[in-house]
């Protein structure tokens, strides 16, 4: 009797954790692990990141690292340059007004960059410090940026510099924070990489 009571509850727990497991997408992580045996998880990030951007042109110097979601940022996008280890983050911010274009048009966008960056928590910066403004091509459109140079305290390298600008896409503020370590940060690498994604 207990034997058969034995096999009845480890069948509904059998029920139970198959039900879990394609309940938290599991189909996907075993159809990705078929089709791509080496990035399993490489088309789930392609489609977060479509939300953001189309980045099927990218060329293959660039690698879509990840594609998440952070608090009081919303859906961001990382991807890195392998050649040169340049680091680019794009978010789509919940609030629009977290930074726009607009703000680049006064001393506001000083502020509000450096509020953004302490809401970033990927790269936690102190001593962020603003060293010149600029524009560049992406997103079919002209986008303004600030420059900057900061210190990193969450990461083994003692500073880094870079810019951060917005574009739009679909009616949506999408802004751009580039960067590498001190002294090793090129605005040819950020400009290859968003002449391709649209």
């Amino acid at each position: 009797m207990f034997g058969c009571l034995k096999k009845i509850i480890n069948i509904i727990i059998i029920l139970l954790a198959v039900v879990g497991f394609i309940a938290i997408g599991g189909t996907n992580i075993v159809k990705d692990l078929i089709e791509n045996p080496l990035s399993p998880a490489q088309s789930s990030k392609a489609e977060k990141a479509a939300q953001i951007a189309d980045f099927t042109k990218m060329d293959k110097e660039f690698e879509l690292v990840s594609s998440s979601k952070l608090p009081k940022i919303g859906n961001y996008v990382y991807v890195k340059h392998a050649a040169t280890s340049q680091n680019f983050f794009m978010a789509k911010p919940k609030n629009a007004e977290t930074l726009t274009k607009a703000d680049f048009n006064s001393k506001k966008a000083d502020e509000k960059v450096m509020n953004f960056v302490k809401d970033f928590k990927v790269l936690r910066l102190e001593n962020f410090e603003i060293t010149g403004r600029g524009s560049m091509k992406a997103f079919n459109q002209t986008v303004p940026f600030i420059k900057f140079k900061s210190d990193i305290v969450n990461l083994p390298v003692h500073g880094t510099e870079g810019i951060v600008g917005v574009a739009t896409k679909d009616d949506k503020n999408v802004i751009i924070v580039a960067t590498n370590v001190y002294g090793k940060y090129s605005q040819i690498v950020t400009n290859a990489l968003f002449t391709e994604i649209k």
